[in-house]
């Protein structure tokens, strides 16, 4: 400090400062340099900026309660409070000491009464960096602002005290800019003399120029300005509390980009913060900040947003979607659900089963939670990945879903089955024989019979012998007495005759039904002996149901197995 400023001070630090008060001086420099920059990157309204400026001026106005006025002693780069320092920044650029110190403050004195509106436009005026061709220094500003409570004193105030006149009260430059402010108020308006308009005149070139930068300025787009600005912050910003507020900035940008429908921009923002978590400058913990940032992009309504996206308009390539959907990756799997569950064109379902099928290859338990999902439509969708990962914990998963409550669940788990090379899978087929649906316990018999699974032959014929057997409708029994053909041989030929030829007790024949039945069986058995009964008991009906049913089963067993039953479920 100078010598004359140094007796200056001598008048307010009788003593030293308790170390409390000073981290409380420390404190308040801290928040003050964290909202002058909040003040050049966050609008007025932005909540993080109102933080800011409610906690400095907390701080200031809990310390002046404690320990009077607040006066900070101002430094080429460094501010002290009652001779400790408690700022400090070298870069001319950043600093605040500087831009004070240049501007020939020496002291800043904070008083009582301080409100939240003053702070804020004190910190505007000093907390960046003027250019080069503005006119106004701080000292300017700050006059002009008439901030009653903010006071400050600048080199020429120390220069002309004489600490030998009695006169105790000192003149600042700031009363004397205001006396001379008041005195050109009362003298007459100078009258404005016109300019010459040869002093207007552009030349073509540059009449040229301003009208090709007033076209590029009218085609600038603020949004992208915003980006830009943020992309730059994060990726070269080392301050983690910074990182933290301009990742919660880009985290809403992508997040309301993909609800206003500018898809997009909102995947070139996920792109970028994918870059960032893989490729940028920042530690291990940033990087897990920037993973929960990218799960979250998709919310409920962005999922909704998405699908109409990707199903009413070309904005969504299939190469955008793979890329969206990898990037997201397993933290976002509930949204990749959902979105499987609402999009219609096939192609990009397509798409979406293939990247979930790709991050759940490797531990297909991942989707283990949403398999117990009240929608049955996704738990359908997990069915069909499932079922393309091919695994025997996959496998394991599926076949758990066998007793689902939703008969559309049980109807892909049994088509899965059916698709199924996997020989464990068939044995499964057997527990559909009891399903409460006859359309699935038919689906299941066709579906043993086809295949030729030998093993389904006596859980068939157990099935004739149930006691709710003959309730079942036709199309049920007949289907159970195709499977018994498709994989019966002559030994099972004893079976139909008593069900075709043989009298009841009291001479009473044979029922529509249970003929139409055995001749279904029959037909399905293809060998000589199923054709001779079939011949023989063609001629001892004439109803003409049972004749047709005999026929056809003759025609199927003469013309071989490309004359399958008709009517029988792909």
């Amino acid at each position: 400090m100078t010598e004359d400023r140094q007796l200056a001070n001598m008048f307010d630090e009788a003593e030293p400062p308790a170390p409390e008060e000073v981290a409380s001086a420390n404190d308040i420099l801290l928040a003050m340099v964290r909202t002058a920059k909040g003040l050049r990157i966050y609008l007025p309204n932005n909540p993080v900026l109102i933080k800011f400026i409610e906690e400095v001026t907390g701080k200031i106005v809990a310390h002046m309660e404690q320990y009077g006025e607040l006066r900070l002693d101002v430094e080429r780069f460094t501010l002290s409070y009652k001779g400790s320092y408690v700022y400090e920044n070298q870069d001319p650029r950043e600093s605040l000491a500087f831009r004070l110190h240049a501007d020939g403050i020496c002291a800043l004195i904070f008083l009582p009464g301080l409100d939240q509106s003053e702070l804020t436009v004190f910190l505007d005026v000093i907390g960046y960096e003027r250019p080069v061709y503005e006119d106004d220094d701080i000292v300017t500003q700050l006059w002009e602002k008439r901030l009653p409570h903010i006071s400050y004193l600048l080199e020429e105030d120390f220069v002309e005290v004489d600490l030998s006149e009695e006169e105790t009260e000192w003149t600042s430059q700031q009363e004397a800019i205001s006396r001379t402010y008041a005195l050109l108020a009362k003298s007459p308006p100078v009258p404005l003399q016109p300019i010459p308009v040869r002093l207007l005149a552009l030349s073509p070139e540059e009449t040229e120029w301003l009208r090709s930068a007033m076209q590029a300025e009218a085609l600038r787009k603020p949004m992208a300005d915003v980006i830009t600005i943020v992309s730059s912050i994060l990726a070269g910003c080392k301050d983690p509390f910074i990182f933290a507020d301009f990742l919660e900035i880009m985290s809403n940008l992508t997040v309301n980009m993909f609800l206003s429908g500018d898809i997009p921009l909102a995947l070139k923002l996920v792109r970028f913060l994918d870059k960032l978590r893989k490729v940028g400058d920042i530690d291990v913990e940033q990087r897990e900040m920037v993973s929960g940032a990218l799960a979250g992009v998709l919310s409920d309504r962005g999922v909704e947003v998405l699908q109409e996206a990707i199903d009413t308009t070309e904005t969504v390539s299939a190469e955008d979607l793979t890329e969206l959907l990898h990037i997201l990756g397993l933290p976002a799997l509930g949204a990749i659900c959902e979105l499987l569950g609402r999009v219609d064109k096939l192609k990009m379902r397509k798409i979406i089963i293939e990247v979930m099928v790709a991050l759940g290859k490797d531990d297909p338990e991942v989707f283990t939670p949403f398999l117990s999902d009240p929608r049955w439509y996704l738990v359908r969708n997990m069915v069909l990945v499932l079922s393309l990962i091919e695994t025997e914990v996959a496998l394991a998963m599926i076949v758990g879903l066998i007793s689902h409550k939703e008969a559309r669940i049980r109807k892909e788990v049994l088509g899965f089955l059916e698709r199924s090379g996997d020989p464990k899978a068939k044995n499964y087929l057997l527990k559909f024989l009891r399903d409460e649906s006859s359309a699935l316990r038919i689906k299941a018999l066709q579906v043993l019979g086809r295949e030729k699974l030998a093993f389904g032959l006596k859980p068939a014929v157990a099935l004739t012998t149930a006691p709710d057997f003959k309730s079942r409708e036709l199309a049920e029994r007949k289907a159970v007495y195709e499977t018994i053909g498709d994989l019966g041989s002559e030994h099972m030929v004893p079976l139909f005759r008593d069900m075709l030829i043989k009298k009841r007790w009291f001479g009473k024949g044979v029922d529509k039904e249970t003929a139409v039945c055995a001749a279904a069986g029959l037909g399905r058995m293809r060998n000589q002996a199923a054709l001779e009964l079939l011949e023989e008991a063609r001629g001892l009906y004439k109803n003409p149901e049972i004749r047709e049913a005999i026929d056809q089963a003759i025609s199927s067993i003469k013309n071989g197995p490309s004359a399958r039953a008709e009517g029988e479920e792909a």
